[in-house]
Formats: structure tokens, sequence, C-alpha cells
């Protein structure tokens, strides 16, 4: 159960500093930065997700 909490925690994080990098390329037209911000956050919704899955998972081991 706690790889599903620090994968979640880890796509919490990528999320955040994706967000901001994008951002912040957007601001200053740099392009690459704002490209590589979307590609973070995108890459920390699906270890957000991937993370509860894998939490759901063990609990339902848990209960067997």
């Amino acid at each position: 159960m706690m790889a599903g909490k620090k994968t979640v925690a880890k796509g919490k994080k990528n999320k955040v500093v994706g967000g901001a990098k994008k951002e912040v390329g957007r601001v200053t037209k740099n392009r690459s930065l704002e490209a590589k911000g979307a590609m973070q956050k995108a890459k920390g919704v699906v270890q957000e997700t991937a993370g509860k899955a894998t939490s759901k998972v063990a609990k339902k081991k848990k209960k067997k």
C-alpha cells in the first residue's frame, strides 16, 4: 500500500511543477518550456491515477 501512496505523491508533485513550467513557458513565450511543463503535468496525472489504482488493488487483496 505504501507504493501506491508514494506514486500518488510523486504524481501530485509532477502535476504542480509541470503546471508551473507550462505557465512560465506560456508567459515568456518559451514554447519548449511550455511543452516540457505540459508533458510533466500529464506524467503527474498518469502517476497519480496509477498510484490510486495500486492502493485500491492492495486494499482489496488485504480484505481477502
